[in-house]
């Protein structure tokens, strides 16, 4: 929000004195971090997104019940559609890390939280608004977030976004509906229900310029951040997945409670059968969570990475495709990885999971690197020199060309900068480096959840959207393995 400018009456004596220009007001802060200056959509503009984004809707065979929009098919009863969801509860649960942004930037189309893309971003590009409170305000709203995931394996950015190569989800905290074309008397959106949470880098809206109430916003963010992990609405004014906004304090619901459709349908009822059973009618929001994220632990153990090629010191002909594969684990899934080739100013983050890559480099020398990181911010990476169409340096001691059948590089500092600590190699050669994360932000908030009240009337929390099949919308997604 701009500061008013304060304005001064000159005395009549100082009529002839020099006069001086009124100065412009400091640029608003969060965090410590300038905040741009966003202007409001024309009605035009927002007419133009609005039709865009039914346009969308219309193409893919989506519907929109009430405050959820899903497939037509599914909207009718025919789960037949719907994905093997095994992978949910048959393998061991993920790490996982939210970025609350509160910064706004430019969204535009897709599904990968880390290009700042939403399906629910139709017709081009859109420069989201920031928040427009106060940093106390956005304190206590973290603060609500971090206390409901506590007891999960989910970590909470909100200073800066994650690195890109961690898989995270996002929240967009700020703006209106109105902003990206949706109608007014929604709370927040999810455009991607994701049911039994396959896709990690889902991105959602909780408008905060259209309630007051610090909880009530908190509220919001926590579910469509659950939405994109495949929780829909159910009864209960005192869960956090109740469709209408009520005030206090909120708590996932524990027991199979019933569902409420009152706003709309429910999307994943095949995923939350597995834990109620088929008959149920009802989701466990404790099960699933604890299913996908498993308990909140300290996690100090980095990957492992190990290049399988190119070798340490391998020679490569002019031309030549260079094959980069690596093995990359860790002791929980969820972590992500990237090929870098610094020399070459080449940085590629593994979004579909790869682990192999080719390319084709001009002559020089080059290092090439595979990082991994964790949620827990531990790194670790393997690294090999390669030469392509040139002769390596001799070595000092014998004055021939330096070779090596080597795998990585046990070298103990990391030349990213992300870590300055003591590598621990493996029989392998391939370094681990372990660093503090940088994906947190400060421990201790301020809880303060002074706001202004909203409408007592009932409003819908959200327009949740329900993903169609990938074939059909040619979107990438990732199964735990």
């Amino acid at each position: 929000m701009t500061r008013p400018i304060a304005y001064i009456s000159i005395p009549c004596a100082l009529a002839l004195a020099p006069l001086v220009a009124a100065a412009e007001p400091a640029p608003r802060t969060l965090f410590g971090q300038p905040l741009p200056e966003v202007a409001e959509p024309t009605d035009e503009e927002i007419a133009a997104r609005r039709a865009a984004f039914e346009k969308y809707l219309e193409d893919n065979d989506l519907i929109r019940s009430g405050g959820v929009v899903m497939p037509r098919a599914a909207a009718e009863g025919d789960r037949s559609a719907a994905p093997d969801p095994n992978y949910a509860w048959n393998t061991p649960p993920k790490r996982h890390t939210v970025f609350l942004n509160f910064f706004g930037g430019p969204l535009t189309g897709g599904t990968n939280s880390a290009l700042m893309q939403s399906p629910c971003i139709q017709g081009g590009s859109v420069q989201y608004k920031p928040f427009q409170r106060s940093e106390q305000e956005a304190l206590a709203i973290i603060q609500v977030f971090e206390d409901a995931m506590k007891p999960f394996g989910v970590r909470i950015a909100y200073e800066k976004a994650p690195p890109n190569h961690l898989p995270y989800s996002m929240v967009m905290m700020g703006g209106k509906p109105q902003d990206i074309g949706l109608p007014n008397g929604v709370l927040g959106v999810a455009c991607n229900l994701d049911c039994g949470d396959t896709w990690w880098r889902d991105t959602t809206f909780a408008f905060t310029e259209v309630a007051g109430d610090i909880q009530v916003l908190g509220t919001t963010a926590l579910q469509e951040a659950a939405h994109a992990w495949g929780l829909d609405h159910i009864d209960g004014q005192d869960n956090i997945m109740y469709p209408y906004a009520t005030f206090g304090k909120k708590v996932w619901a524990d027991t199979c409670t019933p569902y409420n459709d009152a706003t709309g349908g429910i999307g994943c009822t095949y995923v939350h059968d597995e834990f109620c059973g088929e008959n149920g009618g009802a989701q466990n929001d404790v099960a699933e969570l604890m299913a996908y994220f498993g308990a909140n632990s300290v996690d100090d153990v980095p990957p492992t990475v190990k290049l399988l090629t190119p070798t340490d010191g391998q020679v490569f002909d002019a031309g030549a495709d260079v094959v980069v594969e690596a093995e990359v684990t860790d002791n929980f899934e969820g972590f992500g990885w990237r090929l870098m080739i610094p020399e070459a100013d080449l940085e590629q983050p593994a979004y579909k999971n790869e682990k192999q890559w080719s390319l084709k480099p001009p002559k020089g020398t080059y290092t090439v690197r595979v990082e991994a990181l964790d949620h827990d911010g531990n790194i670790g990476f393997a690294e090999a020199v390669i030469h392509v169409g040139v002769e390596p340096p001799p070595d000092p001691t014998t004055g021939t060309p330096t070779t090596s059948d080597t795998e990585g590089d046990s070298t103990g500092t990391d030349p990213t900068g992300d870590s300055e600590t003591d590598g621990d190699s493996d029989a392998s050669g391939a370094s681990n480096v372990t660093s503090a994360s940088d994906t947190q932000g400060p421990g201790s908030p301020n809880s303060d959840e002074s706001g202004c009240n909203c409408a007592s009337a009932p409003v819908s929390r959200d327009m949740s959207v329900w993903m169609i099949a990938l074939a059909g919308l040619g979107l990438v997604r990732r199964r735990r393995r």
